[in-house]
């Protein structure tokens, strides 16, 4: 079997993540098939990855659009590939060059939304990406001859708003990477601390420029969690960049409550510098309003970090009992689960174990393997080529 794999955001975060691990181990567990994994122009390789029965094509595009919908589907037909995999919710569906199988993760249904409530001050670029996403994804749901997504939640949403059969869906989870340890060299820890200017505890939230992250309501909860434990924390802020910044009303609210000397803006950094920051967190908040998975979680949990995050979509799925659950929509809630968390070491340490137990129910291997066995089941189908 000839297998192709979208891998243009390869080692970037969220979805990259997904197909960085999904390629690693579909090429550790399977020597037998051939894998063809597609990068465009832009595209970097942060690891050499390397096997006989795996080759990079790079597509001469940097327009997302033009290499998924022109110049990918002509590499697979080339290429003969007999199932194509769209790893990031969408599948080439204007050039129909290529007719195989096709297979589609589709991560969540946030293209669901009105912009306005997912963005605060869309760019011209993220409103036609959206545009883009709120056509593809439901036609790619529908083209596609099975449909991959990370979670229950996500699945009982696809088939509410893609109208797509339960059948045709199978949930395989993610899982947080081998990287995401702990780390016992406290020297290295204290390098990361100066670094970013980290003179006390600290309480590390993950942001992005979608409202659903919840960061707005995460900064005035922190205010007051900070004034109920004498300013004795600072929140670190991390995966935002400053253009991501200027979209989002965040810099606003840090400014109204005064806390410019309390909260640090790591911006991006790289998986060893997030690894470090988990390690040494004094707990992780993670209030979003909505995840398909919340990979992040998992991965917190692996390095020994104690977990604050939302009792919805699928939050509660992946982290079972692991996790101080709160309200993400209450404020009062969010204060409420941090102090729960802040006041008690048996807590903490109650956390941190089920943390790892829970962690290790999920692993990239068992992705793989779950994902080889739809495309041996969308191949075994026929092929319309």
């Amino acid at each position: 079997m000839r297998i192709g794999i979208d891998g243009r955001i390869i080692f970037k975060r969220g979805v990259g993540r997904y197909i960085e691990n999904l390629v690693k181990n579909l090429i550790e567990i399977d020597r037998e098939n051939k894998y063809f994994i597609y990068l465009d122009s832009r595209s970097t390789l942060n690891d050499y990855i390397e096997a006989k029965n795996c080759m990079f094509r790079r597509l001469p595009a940097a327009n997302a659009l033009f290499y998924e919908q022109w110049l990918l589907p002509d590499a697979a037909k080339n290429d003969r590939v007999d199932v194509l995999h769209g790893t990031d919710n969408t599948l080439p569906y204007i050039k129909r060059s290529y007719n195989g199988k096709k297979v589609v993760t589709i991560h969540d249904t946030m293209f669901v939304r009105p912009l306005k409530t997912a963005i605060a001050k869309p760019t011209l670029k993220q409103a036609a990406v959206d545009a883009y996403n709120k056509f593809s994804i439901p036609l790619s749901g529908k083209i596609a001859d099975h449909v991959i997504t990370v979670s229950e939640y996500s699945k009982s949403d696809i088939v509410k708003h893609v109208g797509i059969k339960p059948e045709k869906i199978s949930v395989i989870y993610e899982a947080a990477g081998k990287k995401y340890r702990v780390i016992n060299n406290e020297k290295k820890l204290q390098e990361l601390r100066e670094k970013y200017a980290i003179t006390k505890p600290f309480i590390l939230l993950s942001a992005a420029s979608d409202t659903r992250k919840n960061v707005i309501r995460a900064i005035e909860a922190f205010n007051i969690f900070n004034n109920m434990t004498e300013f004795k924390y600072r929140l670190v802020i991390t995966s935002i960049g400053k253009k991501e910044l200027d979209t989002t009303h965040v810099m606003d609210k840090i400014k109204e409550l005064n806390l410019e000397k309390y909260v640090i803006i790591t911006e991006y950094v790289g998986e060893e510098e997030m690894v470090q920051l988990y390690n040494a967190a004094f707990f992780f908040l993670f209030p979003s309003m909505w995840e398909g998975f919340g990979l992040q979680v998992l991965e917190a949990f692996a390095c020994g970090l104690p977990v604050v995050t939302s009792n919805n979509t699928s939050l509660s799925e992946i982290s079972g009992d692991a996790a101080q659950f709160i309200d993400p929509f209450s404020v009062e809630d969010m204060v409420h689960g941090m102090i729960e968390v802040e006041k008690s070491e048996a807590k903490r340490q109650s956390l941190k174990e089920k943390g790892f137990i829970q962690a290790g129910k999920f692993s990239w291997k068992q992705t793989a393997q779950e994902t080889l066995k739809i495309y041996e089941k969308v191949a075994a189908a026929g092929n319309k080529q």
